[in-house]
């Protein structure tokens, strides 16, 4: 059902739009905890593919809970909604997320929990791209999903402000949970505090031996081939000056640091490199999920080699649901794909039905007809995004700001 509601608003964004519709409903919590003054509910409505549809924050003003909100949806409430309440930047109660497949009405009450920060505990969302900064002996870590970027403190007139040591063209500067954010001379849209990404399991994994280890609910589990599995309760993750995060779990030392790593067997990318400690053996390998590789918008710039036609704007956005979609450079289109350990696959896409000058609709069949032929993808030295046809690039692009 969802799927096919994501569908009709896709055909319907070349047409007339929806009218706006509302959701109402409220948040609790159990604990016997009172609410602090400058508490604010935040709820946010997201699409599969991670954008923001819609927002409401509500300020506690030393109210406690149930807290009612009403939000202000555009066209129908195809996505996944989330509510919190945070402390600045910061999520002290978080609610599990509620899958939404255009239902309107009341959504009644809404349980929260309380949120263990860890070691990025403030959220921010700065247009669509989400951001999450944690601190480093004085310093800022920054996760842009693509990378971790280290910031030291610096004379603000108001404010917090942090740049990379002698790059003032990079910064965070953070007034009261609003953040003006640059990175290499490029300035972000508006970052606002927001919740932070759902909690999941981290992974690694490696070969020569084969390894591989899963931290999750304060454990760690490492397997290796032939060994019985070890697990060991995590005492300590802490970020470091330089930019990686250490995980101490009795007498192993994990460090993960993003940084591009391709499997040693098949050439997957992954988001990191890992590197687990215990006794005298060290284990080289790879962290995260390669999907996290291709989370976001992408703007097409080449097909098969050739430059896309100037002024003309191909995108696409890939979703946590197997859901992929975006512009053709005339009409909006949507697909299914698979990422399995071996490489990726993007089904037959649908699309509107709009008609536009012969050499756009021309680029848009080749576009088609290139993600059908798509195997596997990489990520090259710049951070743009290749798909990849039987190991040849088919498909390069970077990433976009505006949405897919």
């Amino acid at each position: 059902m969802i799927r096919a509601a994501l569908a009709l608003c896709l055909m319907l964004s070349a047409g007339a739009a929806l009218a706006d519709q509302r959701l109402t409903g409220s948040v609790t919590y159990r604990d016997r905890i009172a609410l602090p003054q400058d508490a604010v509910l935040v709820v946010e409505l997201t699409a599969p593919d991670g954008r923001l549809l819609a927002e409401a924050r509500v300020p506690s003003d030393g109210r406690q809970v149930p807290i009612p909100f009403s939000l202000e949806v555009p066209g129908e409430a195809v996505g996944i909604l989330r509510a919190g309440l945070m402390l600045g930047a910061v999520a002290e109660w978080l609610g599990e997320p509620v899958v939404l497949d255009g239902a309107m009405g009341d959504l009644g009450e809404i349980g929260l929990v309380r949120h263990e920060a860890g070691v990025f505990p403030a959220s921010y969302r700065c247009g669509d791209l989400p951001l999450r900064v944690g601190a480093a002996e004085g310093n800022v870590v920054l996760d842009t999903g693509r990378d971790w970027v280290v910031m030291a403190p610096v004379p603000a007139a108001s404010g917090a402000r942090y740049e990379v040591s002698g790059q003032a063209e990079t910064y965070f500067w953070d007034r009261a949970g609003v953040a003006q954010v640059a990175l290499d001379g490029v300035a972000l849209p508006e970052c606002r505090a927001s919740l932070p990404p759902e909690a999941r399991a981290y992974r690694g994994r490696g070969n020569e031996p084969f390894w591989s280890v899963e931290i999750a609910s304060g454990q760690m589990v490492l397997r290796r081939l032939g060994m019985e599995d070890v697990i060991l309760p995590v005492t300590e993750s802490a970020l470091t000056a330089e930019g990686a995060l250490r995980v101490t779990a009795g007498d192993a030392v994990l460090r993960r640091k993003p940084a591009i790593c391709r499997d040693s067997m098949t050439g997957m990318p992954y988001p990191e490199t890992l590197a687990v400690a215990m006794g005298d053996q060290v284990l080289q390998g790879c962290g995260g999920l390669p999907e996290d590789l291709l989370r976001g918008a992408w703007r097409v710039e080449s097909i098969a080699g050739d430059p896309v036609i100037a002024d003309s704007r191909l995108t696409l956005g890939f979703g946590a649901d197997g859901r992929v979609a975006g512009s053709g450079g005339c009409n909006r289109w949507f697909a299914g794909y698979d990422l399995t350990g071996e490489g990726l696959a993007i089904g037959q896409a649908g699309a509107t039905m709009m008609a536009c000058p012969e050499p756009i609709m021309a680029q848009e069949q080749r576009f088609f007809a290139a993600l059908a032929q798509v195997t596997g993808f990489d990520i090259d030295g710049t951070g743009g995004l290749v798909l990849l046809a039987m190991e040849r690039p088919i498909l390069i692009m970077r990433a976009a700001q505006d949405r897919p």
